[in-house]
């Protein structure tokens, strides 16, 4: 019987993957700006309301065993070949519900347009649920070359095929009809560049262990789906299709860099923390994630906080300017998301997702039920209830992480100094934005805001930051 064996990444292929993040990042960001030029607000409105019902099923369709297996020590031919046609009957169930129940949901919020989008964006979670286990296989045997490019290609046919619709005239179908062309495009490079393929379900893997993380897993991405997209759902019974689109837009510009970059990341960092080989306590390594995270993600936060109204204007147009006024309400939020991860990484590398499960509960529920208590104040009020719920989370696991021995105020003490140059520059530059630069014109407040920050931080990091700046560069070196 062969086994698989996991890989810690190597440096190079590391590299890659996570250079062709920043290039989907890119690329994703390009997209975002044609297809705003071509679908307006009250379309991505409609989307972004089925989008919130319908991702659930992508949760579904993974149920936690993507990272179960990413995370075991080994897997025998059986195991692998039981979680590939888990994933895909899984895959299968959740499109199958999607496509049920978009007629009453269709019903609920009195927009049948709701039905065909359901339809059209339904395909993809099968899809998805199909290729992850041949993800897994590339991630897990270190080919992080061959899995950027899978993902890559799927990202960018998507794209062309959904603005070659828009251009047709597709409007809200052009928008659903990327993820499913990306799904699609995907699975085909992944099982072309993967050397294992399944072969027919059979009785006899162990399965227990994989199931009972995968069970757990699942229940946190579960609730952090419902607790993340109930915003969009209260916002869309108590304002238009329009209100929809624009907070929709806002929470896709703050948390788009955030999650294009903790993807590859969580991939690269979780093999690496199980590697037992490498001598650095995970304390340490956590640490030095930590630090490596705060600066890139708290960098664009803060830069974005105080330049949304002018930068969506330019780089959007004036349909989607609404969208400014909930990005710094999601800024706050966004700086407790990325404090947070590290604190997941920890409980998964310990493997304590019943301890995680319980911090995202915690906080989950809570948010949950703040949008729902604050959703009579319309968006600004769902806003902030959600991000309330992202410092409720961390505070959450702060308390309990010290149970898997890592300690919660060693994660904190490497985040302090990003946290404190990047908050002192979005202040200062507010401050000088509101007292100077509000009459001028979109594109030249823009570059005077983004100025001001830019000397703010520019001067502050060589103070506060000088030994981190060395260390990253020293990393960034070696790699």
């Amino acid at each position: 019987m062969t086994t698989s064996t996991v890989v810690a990444p190597r440096r190079r292929g590391a590299a890659l993957l996570l250079g062709a993040q920043w290039v989907r990042y890119l690329s994703q960001l390009a997209g975002l700006v044609l297809l705003a030029r071509l679908v307006g607000p009250a379309d991505a409105g409609i989307v972004a309301l089925a989008g919130a019902l319908a991702g659930l099923a992508a949760v579904l369709g993974d149920f936690g065993l993507s990272m179960a297996a990413l995370r075991a020590p080994t897997l025998t031919a059986a195991q692998r070949t039981s979680l590939f046609w888990a994933n895909t009957v899984i895959g299968l169930v959740a499109t199958a519900l999607v496509v049920a129940v978009a007629p009453a949901f269709a019903a609920f919020y009195d927009d049948p347009r709701l039905i065909p989008v359901l339809a059209v964006l339904a395909p993809a979670f099968v899809l998805r649920s199909a290729s992850a286990q041949f993800r897994v296989e590339l991630n897990r045997s270190g080919r992080l070359g061959r899995l950027a490019a899978a993902e890559l290609a799927g990202d960018l046919v998507g794209l062309a095929a959904a603005i070659v619709f828009a251009l047709l005239g597709g409007g809200a179908l052009a928008l659903a009809s990327q993820g499913g062309v990306a799904a699609l495009v995907t699975l085909g490079a992944t099982v072309i560049l993967t050397p294992w393929h399944p072969g027919l379900p059979r009785r006899g893997s162990d399965m227990r262990g994989l199931l009972t993380f995968g069970g757990h897993t699942f229940l946190v991405h579960a609730l952090n789906y419902v607790s993340t997209n109930i915003g969009t759902l209260a916002v869309g019974r108590v304002a238009n299709d329009r209100a929809v689109g624009l907070f929709s837009r806002a929470t896709q510009l703050v948390n788009l860099p955030i999650d294009q970059l903790v993807t590859p990341l969580t991939r690269v960092v979780v093999p690496t923390l199980a590697d037992a080989s490498d001598p650095t306590p995970l304390e340490d390594r956590l640490a030095k994630y930590q630090t490596a995270l705060s600066y890139p993600v708290l960098a664009y936060v803060s830069l974005f906080a105080v330049t949304a109204e002018p930068a969506i204007r330019v780089v959007l147009g004036a349909p989607w300017a609404g969208a400014a006024a909930y990005v710094p309400i999601f800024a706050i939020g966004a700086v407790f998301q990325t404090l947070g991860y590290p604190q997941y990484w920890a409980f998964v590398a310990t493997g304590r997702s019943g301890l995680l499960l319980w911090c995202e509960a915690t906080g989950r529920i809570l948010m949950i039920t703040l949008v729902v208590a604050l959703s009579a104040l319309g968006p600004a009020g769902v806003a902030v209830a959600m991000s309330t719920g992202q410092f409720a989370l961390w505070a959450a696991a702060f308390l309990v992480l010290p149970r898997t021995g890592v300690s919660s105020v060693r994660l904190l003490r490497a985040s302090l100094r990003p946290v404190a140059v990047f908050t002192v520059g979005a202040i200062v530059a507010s401050v000088v934005d509101v007292s100077f630069f509000t009459p001028l014109d979109p594109g030249l407040r823009l570059l005077a805001t983004g100025g001001a920050w830019a000397i703010v931080v520019g001067t502050l990091l060589p103070l506060v930051a000088r030994r981190d700046l060395r260390s990253l560069w020293g990393a960034l070196r070696r790699r």
